[in-house]
């Protein structure tokens, strides 16, 4: 369905004239029949009944209008779901149930004015989130970066973000099982 139509439809209803709807729109008269002519056969039903003083809506074309007016209504939030600046802040989490996600939600909760999208993209690693916080797709991604801050590649930073103990489960024969501490050592190499 062309939204275009729906749009021109939607303003001839609220002004019940081509004329002022084709001034509205900055077309001519004739593009509003058109748009209106061509809606009309797309949905099968005559929505306006033309008259000497303008138009009146069709008891088809009242019950077309609020589904019309929210077709434009979806279609705007489908363009501010995407669109930089008025979308939600997309956030990239590994997991749903790990800590940045709870930290997410603690954030939501505190800040409800504030859109948040928190997503997990498709391929779900490091080299992938790095494009995707480039390109735009998500503007911030919370996961462990194991690369030096001096290969990361332009206009991308990293922060430290959540610290907290990890903790290791172990079977009771396990030589360490009786430890009441752990420290991991991290070689040069990015080993442990």
């Amino acid at each position: 369905m062309d939204l275009d139509g729906v749009r021109t439809f939607v303003l001839a209803a609220e002004l019940g004239q081509f004329q002022e709807a084709a001034d509205e729109l900055a077309v001519t008269q004739q593009a509003v029949s058109k748009r209106v002519a061509a809606l009309e056969q797309a949905v099968g039903a005559v929505l306006f009944a033309r008259t000497t003083r303008g138009v009146r809506l069709t008891l088809d074309g009242q019950t077309f209008l609020p589904h019309a007016r929210e077709l434009l209504r979806a279609a705007e939030r489908a363009r501010n779901a995407v669109r930089p600046g008025s979308r939600a802040l997309r956030v990239d989490v590994t997991h749903r149930r790990i800590a940045p996600a709870v930290a997410l939600h603690d954030f939501h909760v505190a800040h409800p004015d504030q859109d948040l999208d928190v997503v997990t993209l498709a391929e779900n690693n490091l080299t992938a989130a790095l494009a995707a916080v480039r390109t735009g797709a998500v503007d911030a991604s919370f996961r462990a970066v194991t690369l030096p801050a001096d290969t990361l590649p332009a206009g991308i930073s990293t922060a430290r973000a959540i610290d907290h103990e990890l903790e290791v489960l172990l079977g009771p024969r396990h030589p360490l099982a009786r430890e009441q501490h752990l420290e991991l050592v991290v070689d040069g190499a990015g080993g442990a």
